[in-house]
């Protein structure tokens, strides 16, 4: 049975991140991009910032327990705060999976499936896989505690690869095509089952909780992912507890939770890099070309633009076509080069500060996830499930109806 956390503890942690993020919502509700300075009037911390060298930047964005040390004398709260933020600790010991089990499975995902079916050696109930993908983590489930398992997902060739391996593996595990944000798929959701979910994307997860609590699940083990990827422009509150705070935040909001991520390879990073310099040129350009100044986003586009060897200028083309502008020829392109890198160094000071509340609210979400639960007649605890290098989104939220 996973350590289960009382009323009170949750209470007094979602009012203490609540307060936080409540008293400096001027530092961290606000989009980098669209500000051509600091937006703060706080001279202090705005001296801190400019004093930064590039070297020290790189620093801090790379080690966020220095950047809190460095930034401690303007939040003093933040780190007694995240000091305080205690996990349980997963379940260690190991069950036995043979190599031939996970073929096919990328070495992260095998960990994080393995770490995931310890967890569950309490439970006897069916288990309910929401948003399965191939169901490699349904199956390893069924093969470790030999239980049956329901899989739903919406793409129906995932759900066909997942029904050969169960029958090539010999599991009991089957596969149902549905969208699981219709109404239909509630039928799957019962309550003797155990519903299971690891990382399941923003809507995905809410509706499991949904409908979980609806139905009177009697197990739910859920490891979120991506908050912001929800329905609407505003981030609709589960608990009551949430629903009286003074906050209020959108899908954009919502993004600070995952803005941090396990370092990419070098390639990666100067990729992205690179992308972000060019999606700031471009914006002082479109500035000088239009006369506005606020900021205006740009479609995705294929990394290759970014790789080595690709010049800016084309990149500028095509950006101009999609804000029907024209460029005018014999542009200085490294004028605008330069401009773009005065303001993708700004965008990184904004970022530093910002960064410091990323925990504070994606904890805040797991609170509102969890108090929903509990208010709804389950225990519920939060675990690490594994390491943040494995993953940034490790909090397991394990729950049993009382």
């Amino acid at each position: 049975m996973f350590q289960a956390l009382t009323p009170q503890v949750l209470h007094a942690q979602f009012s203490q991140h609540d307060l936080l993020l409540s008293r400096y919502q001027a530092y961290w509700q606000l989009t980098p991009f669209q500000h051509q300075q600091l937006p703060w009037h706080n001279p202090g911390l705005l001296n801190s910032l400019q004093s930064l060298s590039e070297t020290q930047i790189n620093q801090l964005e790379l080690e966020p327990a220095l950047a809190l040390a460095h930034f401690a004398e303007f939040f003093p709260e933040l780190s007694p705060c995240l000091e305080q933020w205690s996990l349980a600790p997963a379940k260690q010991q190991p069950l036995s999976t043979p190599f031939w089990f996970n073929t096919g499975i990328k070495g992260r995902k095998a960990e994080q499936i393995q770490a995931f079916s310890q967890q569950l050696s309490d439970t006897k109930l069916p288990i309910l896989e929401w948003c399965a993908g191939k169901g490699h983590l349904g199956r390893l489930i069924s093969f470790h505690h030999q239980l049956p398992v329901t899989s739903l997902e919406w793409q129906a060739s995932l759900c066909e690869h997942g029904e050969q391996l169960a029958k090539q593996l010999n599991v009991d595990q089957h596969f149902h095509h549905c969208n699981v944000l219709n109404a239909d798929s509630h039928q799957y959701v019962k309550p003797q089952q155990h519903a299971v979910a690891l990382h399941a994307c923003g809507e995905l997860h809410l509706q499991l909780l949904r409908s979980a609590v609806q139905s009177k699940t009697q197990e739910l083990s859920l490891c979120p992912c991506c908050y912001h990827l929800i329905t609407s422009e505003h981030y609709q509150t589960l608990s009551a507890r949430a629903k009286r705070s003074v906050l209020h935040l959108t899908r954009q909001d919502l993004r600070l939770a995952v803005a941090q991520s396990v370092t990419s390879g070098q390639r990666v990073q100067t990729l992205r890099q690179r992308e972000i310099h060019w999606r700031l040129s471009y914006q002082c350009l479109r500035e000088a070309l239009s006369g506005e100044t606020h900021y205006q986003a740009l479609p995705s586009v294929a990394k290759h633009w970014f790789a080595q060897g690709k010049l800016f200028n084309d990149f500028a083309h095509w950006a101009c076509q999609q804000h029907s502008l024209t460029a005018p020829a014999n542009l200085d392109w490294q004028h605008y080069l330069r401009l773009g890198k005065q303001r993708h160094l700004l965008v990184r000071q904004i970022e530093l500060v910002q960064h410091l509340f990323r925990p504070i609210m994606e904890r805040w979400l797991l609170l509102d996830r969890a108090l929903f639960l509990q208010e709804h007649g389950y225990q519920v605890g939060l675990t690490e499930l594994f390491s943040f290098q494995t993953s940034p989104r490790n909090v397991l939220i394990q729950a049993a109806l009382t």
